[in-house]
């Protein structure tokens, strides 16, 4: 009886880890943003894909949705959130940050 406890309660804590890895981030519902500031400066929306290099530098990942031009994702450093910068036709189009960090695989599979 105790050995079948203790094997469902390690069954529950490997879900209850796993489940969480599991998730995405839901991209079409996060609340924009007019601009995003990073290392060199401010980008906006309507700066072409080569302003937003020069001031932003490279992105740590670009991902693609099927409603959205490829989405760079940048990270802030000094804080535990992500941006992701959609562009469409070279022209930056959304700006959204949500509350992650790099180490978070959740974070960088967009829905």
């Amino acid at each position: 009886m105790i050995k079948n406890l203790l094997y469902l309660g390690a069954a529950f804590f490997l879900l209850i880890a796993f489940a969480g890895q599991a998730q995405s981030l839901d991209f079409s519902s996060l609340a924009d943003q007019s601009s995003y500031r990073c290392s060199g400066g401010v980008v906006a929306l309507g700066d072409s894909h080569r302003h937003v290099r020069e001031k932003c530098g490279a992105p740590i990942e670009i991902a693609k949705l099927q409603d959205y031009g490829p989405i760079w994702i940048y990270s802030d450093p000094q804080a535990t959130f992500m941006y992701y910068l959609a562009f469409l036709n070279g022209k930056l189009q959304r700006i959204v940050g949500a509350p992650c960090t790099p180490d978070d695989p959740a974070c960088f599979e967009l829905e």
